[in-house]
């Protein structure tokens, strides 16, 4: 079991070292302790699998070979980690101190590692087969060897402790040094652990595992090292690396165990599920890395937009800074540089706007530096010392000027391209989702719309489920009579009409008889039409009779564009919204198509259906008068000019609102915007 948990201990670390290692020299190649981390992450990574191999290969010829992998990742390792503490601790140029700790830590494991590679039989170790060079003493000789590389984790630890100390009020800097000590502690324990015997040091795989998370957290400190990078980057770093490097060591032990796992129950050598896996990585990876961003992101549209903008300009969204944000690190950076009291960005009246360092008022700085013609000054306080500044100071202290004013007008550009990505994505969702449904509407529109469907406003059509009516009559009866008598059913509604009106209109020069039998050979195949097998003689049907008058069901109709009309003209009367009533009365406008039942056979001639054609026009003319109005008040000439020039050529009524509207439409734009009077839809 404990070899297993060694195992899968040296293969997280593995993962985990490639990973961060590769994220920090993609990401942060500039920062100062990059290449030390990569070289760390190698020498991880190199232990890691050379152990592996040993455990679990079936090659014993290549065990030597892995062993000598090993010790030179094992014995460079407690170098490479102080050097990476050294290189977060000081800013600036190494000491001869630290270049002296440095090199006894990586000429001790060099010589070891040589050593060993060439005796591999006598390491240099407390317990025996000892190492005894010149006579000293195997088990003296190997004490040392720890307390040399212990004491070379001390030293990285000692110059932390003091950087920590000088971090002062810089949030940011303390959490990247406690992060880094953090680091060498976990470092320290687990290196000793797998350095002691296993008796004091206990079971390999505990000292591997916090080797691993201490790899981990060393991102944080080197993700840190950029120049002048915020808490809220660190943070953000830190955590998306700790989740992403955690989800590839989950998703590559899955692949790893699931493709064995096939092996053995079927037999099968090929690793399709790892190829499988590599495919779906390369498909997912965008949609899910986008998903993760947003979720980081706390459903921030703005901060998503900046993430996705420095993305397109080429900055990594783990390490993207946004210029505004390394304003008061810049300045924690020029405190600690020059031992400054304070620093602080004035706006153009003097207020301070940005501080660091003690608070006090603005007339304790007596540096100051403008920040371009419109954006204050950078203002520095004195030196904790009662030194002045001397001309190299002000030169830097000029150059870092010109930084801050730099990046808040970046900054200011950002956020203003920012703000507009954000609502072009909205309204990029908002064509899509509209282009939804337009999709589902053509699809709805497209299959059949069930019931009998009738066109009115114009020339008579309609349609049963879908499929135009072409003989109103059947096969039996005239199609035009049967039409004509849809019509004079359908125009008189709940009244109904009785079989004398209807043969005086339709047949008036056919003597009764004759036309008393064409009018039921008629009805019976119009009932057929419109309801098929519910025509049979002696029954009602769609078409009904009682009292002496014949009506069409109240469920016959489906749908009719009259109908319509006067429903959406009176949600038009209701809303209040001037955007949703012009939506309304243009949808009304449209199912006009001309005179109430024009070219109806018979029906559409007679006097019968004047008084409703009338009321209709009279109807559209309001329409069309409330339409043109409505658009002389926003301004559209050509809008307003159309409808009102329809109105007063289909009315032979006064319309003065529309003929002194139209008088005016070549007159200044905002005789068209004056309050209109209450006139228009009844």
């Amino acid at each position: 079991m404990e070899l297993y948990l060694e195992v899968g201990a040296h293969g997280l670390t593995a993962i985990l070292a490639t990973w961060l290692g590769l994220l920090v020299v993609t990401r942060a190649r500039q920062a100062p302790g990059a290449p030390v981390f990569a070289f760390l992450s190698f020498l991880l990574v190199i232990w890691s699998v050379a152990i592996i191999g040993q455990r679990l290969g079936a090659n014993a010829a290549m065990h030597p070979v892995l062993n000598v992998v090993e010790d030179f990742g094992a014995f460079l390792l407690p170098a490479a980690t102080a050097h990476l503490g050294i290189s977060v601790a000081l800013e600036g140029r190494r000491s001869p101190w630290t270049t002296a700790v440095l090199g006894v830590g990586y000429g001790v494991g060099a010589a070891a590692w040589v050593q060993t590679a060439i005796d591999p039989d006598h390491p240099i170790l407390p317990g025996p087969p000892h190492f005894e060079p010149l006579g000293i003493p195997g088990e003296v000789l190997g004490w040392g060897f720890i307390l040399v590389r212990a004491g070379v984790f001390a030293a990285g630890i000692g110059w932390l402790i003091g950087a920590l100390r000088r971090a002062g009020a810089d949030v940011a800097r303390q959490r990247q040094i406690q992060a880094t000590l953090l680091t060498l502690g976990l470092g320290i324990i687990g290196g000793m652990a797998r350095i002691l015997p296993e008796g004091m040091g206990g079971p390999p795989w505990v000292g591997v595992s916090l080797i691993a998370f201490a790899a981990v957290v060393a991102v944080y400190a080197v993700l840190a090292q950029r120049l002048f990078v915020g808490a809220s980057l660190t943070t953000r770093a830190f955590r998306l690396s700790v989740l992403v490097g955690l989800g590839i060591v989950v998703y590559v032990s899955a692949l790893l165990a699931i493709d064995r796992a096939l092996a053995e129950v079927i037999g099968l050598e090929l690793p399709i599920v790892i190829a499988l896996g590599v495919v779906l990585t390369i498909a997912l990876f965008d949609p899910v890395a986008n998903a993760a961003r947003g979720i980081l992101a706390g459903g921030d549209d703005e901060e998503a937009m900046l993430g996705r903008m420095l993305r397109a300009l080429g900055e990594d969204g783990l390490s993207a800074r946004h210029p505004h944000q390394v304003l008061e690190p810049a300045m924690a950076r020029l405190v600690r540089t020059f031992d400054l009291t304070g620093t602080a960005i004035l706006d153009r009246e003097g207020r301070a706007a940005v501080v660091h360092g003690d608070q006090v008022s603005v007339d304790a700085y007596p540096t100051r530096l403008r920040l371009g013609t419109e954006q204050g000054h950078a203002a520095f306080g004195l030196k904790r010392s009662g030194l002045p500044l001397t001309p190299d100071e002000i030169g830097l202290l000029r150059l870092a000027t010109s930084y801050v004013e730099a990046a808040r007008q970046l900054g200011d550009r950002q956020d203003a391209q920012a703000s507009a990505l954000a609502d072009l994505s909205r309204q990029t969702d908002a064509v899509e989702r509209r282009e939804a449904a337009l999709v589902d509407a053509l699809a709805a529109h497209s299959s059949e719309q069930p019931g009998l469907q009738v066109f009115a406003m114009g020339p008579l059509r309609a349609a049963i489920d879908g499929e135009a009516v072409r003989h109103w009559g059947g096969a039996k009866a005239g199609s035009r009579q049967a039409e004509a008598i849809f019509a004079f059913l359908f125009d008189r509604a709940e009244r109904g009409a009785g079989k004398d009106e209807i043969i005086e209109a339709i047949w008036p020069d056919v003597d009764l008889e004759r036309a008393d039998m064409a009018f039921h050979r008629t009805l019976l195949g119009l009932r057929g039409v419109l309801a098929p097998g519910r025509a049979r003689r002696g029954a009602d049907g769609p078409i009904s009779f009682a009292n002496d008058r014949y009506r069409l069901q109240p469920d016959t109709v489906a749908w009719s564009d009259v109908g319509e009309f006067e429903e959406v003209l009176a949600r038009a009367r209701a809303v209040s919204d001037p955007d949703e009533r012009l939506h309304l009365l243009e949808a009304a406008r449209s199912l006009y198509r001309g005179e109430y039942l024009d070219d109806c056979p018979f029906y559409g001639d007679s006097f019968h259906v004047e008084e409703r054609r009338e009321d209709l026009r009279e109807r559209y003319v309001d329409l069309l008068v409330d339409l043109g109005m409505e658009y002389a008040q926003r301004g559209d000439r050509s809008g307003a000019a159309d409808a009102l020039r329809r109105a007063t050529a289909i009315t032979s009524r006064d319309l003065p609102l529309a003929e002194s509207t139209l008088a005016q439409l070549d007159a200044p734009m905002d005789v068209l915007r004056q309050p209109k009077p209450a006139e228009g839809i009844a």
